[in-house]
C-alpha cells in the first residue's frame, strides 16, 4: 500500500494530536494524583509516551511492519483504557470536566486510537495477503 494513499498515517496523527491535547486535559483535572505519580515523573512519561508513539508512525510511514504493529496494538490498548476509564463519567448527568472541551479530546482519542487500529490491522492483513515478508 502506498503511504501516501494509506488511512493509517492519517488517523495517526490525528491520534498524536488528540492524544497530546487530551495528556494535557488528564493533567488539569488532576489525573496524575489518581494514579499516585508526582509532577517530575508523570512529565517523564508523557515524554516517553508521545516519543514511542512518534517513533511508531514513523516506522510506520517508512513501509515498517513493526511500526504498524505497534500502532495497531497502541491504538487498541488506548482506545480500550479511554473508553472504559472515561465512557461511564462522560455519560453521566452533569457537565464533565471542561464541559465540550474535555468531551471532545476524549472522544476524539477514542475514535482516532479506534481508527488508528484498525487501520494498521488492515495494512497488516493487505501485506500479508499480497506475500511481503513478515520482517522490516
Amino acid at each position: 500500500m502506498d503511504s501516501q494513499r494509506d488511512p493509517t498515517l492519517a488517523a495517526g496523527v490525528a491520534f498524536v494530536g488528540f492524544s497530546a491535547a487530551h495528556l494535557i486535559d488528564e493533567f488539569a483535572w488532576g489525573a496524575p494524583s489518581e494514579f499516585h505519580l508526582e509532577e517530575n515523573a508523570t512529565e517523564v512519561l508523557a515524554l516517553a509516551y508521545m516519543l514511542a508513539i512518534v517513533g511508531l508512525l514513523v516506522q510506520a510511514a517508512r513501509g515498517r511492519r513493526g511500526g504498524y504493529l505497534g500502532l495497531a496494538i497502541a491504538g487498541g490498548l488506548i482506545f480500550a483504557a479511554d473508553a472504559l476509564k472515561h465512557g461511564a463519567e462522560i455519560l453521566a448527568p452533569g457537565p464533565w470536566r471542561s464541559g465540550p472541551i474535555s468531551v471532545g479530546l476524549a472522544l476524539g482519542l477514542s475514535l482516532s486510537s479506534l481508527l488508528l487500529a484498525l487501520f494498521a490491522l488492515r495494512w497488516l492483513r493487505l501485506r500479508s495477503a499480497a506475500g511481503h515478508p513478515r520482517a522490516s
